[in-house]
């Protein structure tokens, strides 16, 4: 561990479940671990021996991951207000985090505090996120379903090294992604809307403007 301290277990054991062996209050805090100097998701499996860090919110990664969790619950909270919008990337960013979305219009500043409130239902919800992979084949088809043709766009570029596509789903919403993620919603309570602007896709003017919702969010 960072203190220099050893931990041994007879069985392999999540993350989260080591930093709960560690103490209740760490387990409670912690956003992600960091295993040999690589930032990996609370659910992620220790099985051999290795350098852990328990991440939490007052350490830089700690911080991007409640940004990234927070940038799924805008998406959440877009998808059940618009449900014809389409969903291209939200990444966490320096100050704070971003989604890009396909609407027939950008968001009005009325419509951003609409879209606010739906973000504290499903923080308030407290939503387990849970990780999945499906083969690049089955993920393609059922993005391709969805009718979300810039998530298919994505998956295609993984599908050419041939491993299994991430996703992360919270209740009824999933979303293309490789993590880390928070375990719930619920630490997700201190965000602010900022603003809705226009952004080409990938940022080439020769795809389509789509609608990007700034955001900032803190522990």
């Amino acid at each position: 561990l960072k203190d220099g301290s050893k931990k041994e277990y007879a069985e392999a054991k999540s993350v989260i479940d080591i930093a709960a062996d560690i103490s209740e209050g760490l387990a409670r805090v912690a956003c992600a671990g960091e295993v040999n100097g690589e930032i990996v998701d609370l659910r992620t499996v220790i099985d051999s021996d290795c350098e852990l860090n328990i991440v939490t919110a007052s350490d830089p990664e700690g911080l991007k991951v409640i940004r990234h969790t927070a940038s799924h619950v805008l998406a959440q909270a877009v998808k059940r207000l618009y449900p014809n919008a389409k969903l291209a990337i939200g990444p966490a960013i320096d100050n704070g985090f971003y989604y890009d979305f396909d609407l027939e219009k950008p968001f009005t500043a009325e419509e951003l505090t609409k879209i606010e409130a739906e973000m504290k239902k499903i923080v308030k919800e407290g939503i387990p996120l849970e990780s999945y992979e499906m083969s690049p084949e089955d993920a393609i088809k059922t993005l391709e379903e969805q009718g979300e043709i810039y998530k298919v766009e994505l998956c295609q570029e993984h599908a050419e090294k041939g491993e299994p596509i991430s996703f992360y789903k919270q209740g009824e919403f999933s979303d293309l992604c490789a993590g880390p993620h928070l375990m719930t919603t619920a630490p997700v309570k201190a965000f602010k809307l900022l603003s809705c602007t226009g952004a080409y896709w990938r940022g080439s003017e020769k795809n389509k403007m789509l609608s990007r919702v700034y955001a900032t969010a803190f522990p």
